[in-house]
């Protein structure tokens, strides 16, 4: 299988200081002096958007900031099957937002009211977001919150992918790590780096992944000048992880998965 494209989106300048992973890109956009992007963005300005990415192939996507995080539907649009929309983040991206408008808080909500996906798993999501309990579409998610043991998460993702079956988009937003792996803008979970990694493992044993995004860098001023050291550091702490994400979201893409593990996968969650 052809390893997928990575691109990078500079959406501001926070991608910009990881020379290492931006030197793994196929494909580097610049929207840092985009207006009307950070946060929410009118939907017809986002119609416009998706039409200047329409030459970037479906791949591995690094997006910038949290604030970005609508641009997931982009992407997700690219995708010829309905995938299953697994998403690691500490929030639940599921809230309401003002009419014509898509935000970084509700693409997910807005991807599944549209029938862009057909499931979504939400891993280590808070447990006090407030979708677990009034979204009026939850019964299309599956929540597995922060407090969840790993063991039980990786089951309960295993179990969901093999009744539900198809591909599978991944989006991760980094605030869902403990802040020893990522540094970010937002309030975040308790997920070890290691663990995140040893879910895709799984997801790639038991799904074909077709298309998979990354967020939740550390945002940093405009103006260079008031760039710091801390904000160095913290960009450094964040392309690790990202260099070991994408390390991990091109081994579990190429897996065979004739010869995976995923006839003993599901004995374990039928049995």
């Amino acid at each position: 299988m052809a390893s997928p494209a990575v691109n990078v989106i500079r959406s501001d300048g926070s991608l910009a200081f990881q020379k290492r992973l931006q030197s793994r890109a196929n494909t580097i956009l610049d929207f840092s002096g985009a207006t009307g992007l950070r946060f929410y963005s009118e939907k017809k300005f986002f119609k416009k958007l998706k039409k200047n990415l329409m030459s970037v192939k479906p791949g591995i996507t690094f997006l910038g900031p949290g604030d970005f995080h609508h641009l997931s539907l982009c992407f997700l649009e690219k995708i010829t099957q309905t995938p299953v929309l697994v998403l690691f983040d500490h929030h639940s991206d599921m809230q309401s937002s003002p009419e014509g408008f898509v935000t970084c808080g509700s693409w997910v909500g807005l991807a599944l009211s549209e029938d862009k996906v057909k499931r979504c798993i939400i891993v280590g999501v808070s447990s006090k977001d407030e979708a677990l309990f009034k979204s009026p579409i939850r019964e299309k998610v599956i929540f597995l919150p922060e407090e969840i043991p790993h063991e039980k998460k990786v089951t309960g993702i295993i179990r969901e992918l093999v009744k539900t079956g198809g591909p599978v988009y991944i989006s991760i937003d980094k605030d869902v790590l403990a802040k020893k792996d990522a540094q970010t803008n937002w309030d975040q979970g308790r997920m070890s780096l290691e663990e995140l990694l040893d879910i895709l493992e799984a997801i790639g044993n038991v799904a074909p992944v077709v298309g998979a995004d990354v967020c939740g860098e550390w945002r940093v001023p405009g103006d260079p000048v008031l760039i710091t050291c801390d904000d160095m550091e913290k960009a450094s702490v964040n392309e690790r992880a990202n260099l070991k994400i994408l390390e991990k979201l091109l081994e579990v893409w190429q897996k065979d998965k004739k010869n995976s593990k995923i006839s003993l996968y599901k004995s374990v969650v039928r049995g």
